[in-house]
């Protein structure tokens, strides 16, 4: 009887979460689980101008990323709409941690929206303590650290036996990561990312003249 009971009370309160449509946002639908192992889960958003995500909860600590400048209106719990312009190339980090957020974003522009947000799932916990890299801080904490490199400063610049990576290219020339233990490139086009495995051994360049503007995400 006590296991029929419990199962009543969890069905309804799955039915009260769907209709309601306040999910995970792993489970909402704008947000496209494109890559999850040990250590990350990266969810690439893209929200057109005049639609509106399912009202939906952060509760893991997440890095974020936005690609486009766009203006959007912003509903936290069942509070007032709430309009914030958010510009290309800023990066952020939330813990969430006594923090959860549930609200639901509505492009209110007349541009796509498009953000990266990186659940951080596991910390790496390096045997020893690795200092940050020889590029532009953007955020540092107990969880990750962020840079932004440009064509300057990363053109053949060797990177190696650090923890998980994520470089997003926001915007410039296409960027090619060329890993010295396999002898192979990826190229990363503006709007795309490239996952590196922890310990791995690579360097960026950038053959075209252009400004360009990466950002890369290392988990601690």
């Amino acid at each position: 009887m006590k296991s029929k009971i419990t199962c009543f009370f969890a069905a309804l309160l799955f039915c009260s979460s769907v209709l309601t449509g306040q999910v995970p946002v792993r489970d909402e639908p704008f947000h496209h689980n494109v890559l999850e192992n040990k250590y990350i889960r990266l969810l690439d958003v893209w929200i057109k101008p005049g639609d509106t995500s399912l009202l939906h909860i952060h509760a893991t600590p997440s890095l974020f990323l936005h690609f486009t400048s766009t203006l959007v209106c912003v509903q936290i719990n069942e509070n007032a709409w709430t309009k914030n312009k958010n510009e290309a190339g800023n990066a952020s980090y939330r813990s969430f941690v006594n923090d959860t957020l549930v609200h639901r974003v509505s492009n209110c522009d007349t541009v796509p929206f498009h953000v990266t947000d990186i659940e951080i799932l596991s910390s790496y916990k390096p045997a020893t303590t690795l200092k940050p890299l020889p590029f532009t801080v953007l955020l540092e904490n107990e969880k990750a650290i962020a840079y932004r490199l440009n064509s300057t400063s990363f053109n053949g610049k060797l990177i190696n036996g650090r923890g998980p990576m994520v470089a997003e290219l926001v915007a410039g020339a296409e960027v090619t990561c060329y890993d010295t233990v396999n002898k192979r490139s990826t190229t990363i086009k503006a709007g795309k990312y490239l996952y590196l495995e922890p310990g791995s051994s690579f360097y960026f360049t950038s053959t075209e003249n252009k400004e360009t503007n990466l950002v890369l995400f290392e988990i601690r």
